[in-house]
């Protein structure tokens, strides 16, 4: 037999109101179920595979070996019997058996299709035994009574085309039960090839699927380091570098702890940035500490333009976040403001549990954004962290933009709640 290689989206209602307060917050409140919202674009939704099949279809049988078998059958057998007729000092010209074992083989082959959708139709389970057994064994009579009659028929028309005169098959009734010892055999060393060959299909299958995600693994490192990547090169452009050095140099005579706390903070958040141990899921608490290191930053630059305010429920410090997803969102909230509608730019990010999901949400005072699909598509931040969502979660994920009524842009974030291994369950 062949034996070739045989995976929604609901919005939440969001506060109108920013805090002007600049801080992240470990305090929260209980979260509550939020209300339907309207209007919401950019879902970020997934599907699932299929399960493995355990049988072999006719679609998945590669011919050239059942009829390799066959042939090499047929002659083997013929040898076989041609030898056994030498050593009993019969002499019979190799034809013969030639043809009686030929047919019989080739016989079988032909009515094989039947014989491999029985089994995929019909397949012996544990809990159905007792009558698939059963009704097996009444096809498998059925089988080698047609059998019987192909090669009976076969080798009549050879023998007739070859004039080698008239075939006897002798009493017929004999000759069924006779081949059926020899049928019901092979009906049953078939159904164990096949099974063979079915595990053999389900155990490349299961390995395809791992190096798939592997692959996906690979895939989301790579993305992840870019990410870091980016965030560094926002962080650290020379604008940005010059205006915090500039801000260190002009009070580090006039207010020293300021300054040298703004050069820990740099510092502190180069360190973190470039964590070899940072994997594409961290602690809340490291991803805290990593925004709360550029919010100092962004406030050192943009002084009185930019309030933020980050809160997150402290039962949640030791679950698990994408690595950087929070600072993608709040940067590219403050990117895109351009402090044409507001003079303050207003960003509010809320981490809370809703049952098992890890629900964020951040808000801010910009513009909004004209087409939320064509932004997943085409910026870079906000597709690159589509794409890890998707790689991580699957459908188990919500990821949502949405135009606010009162102006800005809300980014919704569910994911499924999980934990640090070292850390308890809460």
């Amino acid at each position: 037999m062949d034996k070739s290689a045989i995976m929604e989206s609901r919005p939440e209602a969001a506060d109108t109101c920013l805090s002007p307060a600049s801080q992240i917050s470990t305090g929260g409140r209980e979260p509550a179920d939020g209300a339907q919202s309207r209007g919401a674009v950019g879902v970020c939704e997934a599907r699932g595979g299929g399960l493995p099949r355990r049988w072999i279809e006719l679609s998945d049988l590669n011919w050239k070996l059942p009829f390799l078998v066959a042939a090499a059958g047929a002659l083997l057998s013929a040898d076989t019997v041609y030898t056994k007729e030498l050593a009993e000092r019969r002499a019979v010209a190799f034809i013969y058996p030639l043809i009686w074992e030929s047919t019989g083989w080739f016989a079988y082959l032909a009515l094989l299709p039947l014989v491999v959708f029985g089994f995929s139709r019909l397949p012996i389970r544990r809990q159905d035994w007792y009558w698939t057994i059963p009704a097996h064994l009444a096809i498998s009579m059925s089988i080698g009574a047609v059998h019987t009659l192909l090669m009976l028929y076969s080798r009549d028309i050879i023998y007739a085309l070859f004039r080698l005169g008239a075939y006897d098959y002798g009493e017929m009734h004999y000759r069924f039960l006779m081949e059926y010892h020899k049928q019901f055999l092979l009906y049953w060393i078939t159904y164990g090839g096949l099974r063979v060959s079915a595990y053999y299909r389900d155990g490349r299958a299961r390995e395809r699927r791992a190096a798939a995600l592997e692959l996906q693994t690979s895939e989301l490192q790579g993305q992840l380091a870019q990410t870091q990547l980016q965030a560094l090169r926002s962080q650290l452009n020379p604008h940005f570098l010059f205006n915090t050095l500039n801000m260190v140099s002009a009070v580090m005579y006039e207010d020293v702890d300021r300054a040298d706390h703004m050069m820990a903070t740099l510092s502190r958040m180069l360190r973190l940035s470039l964590e070899e141990h940072a994997g594409t899921r961290v602690p809340v608490h490291r991803e805290l500490e990593f925004v709360n290191c550029a919010v100092e930053l962004i406030q050192a630059r943009f002084q009185e333009r930019v309030a933020l305010d980050i809160q997150c429920a402290p039962d949640l410090m030791d679950a698990l976040f994408p690595n950087l997803a929070l600072y993608t969102l709040i940067e590219n909230a403050i990117k895109h403001h351009g402090l044409e509608h507001e003079p303050v730019i207003r960003v509010r990010a809320r981490m809370e549990r809703r049952d098992e999901t890890l629900d964020l949400e951040v808000l801010d005072n910009g513009p909004g954004i004209g087409e939320p699909a064509k932004a997943l598509r085409r910026g870079i931040g906000l597709a690159n962290l589509q794409r890890r969502l998707q790689v991580l979660y699957g459908d188990r994920h919500r990821f949502e933009l949405e135009n606010r009524s009162g102006g800005g842009l809300r980014v919704h974030l569910a994911i499924p709640l999980e934990w640090v291994e070292s850390a308890p369950q809460r």
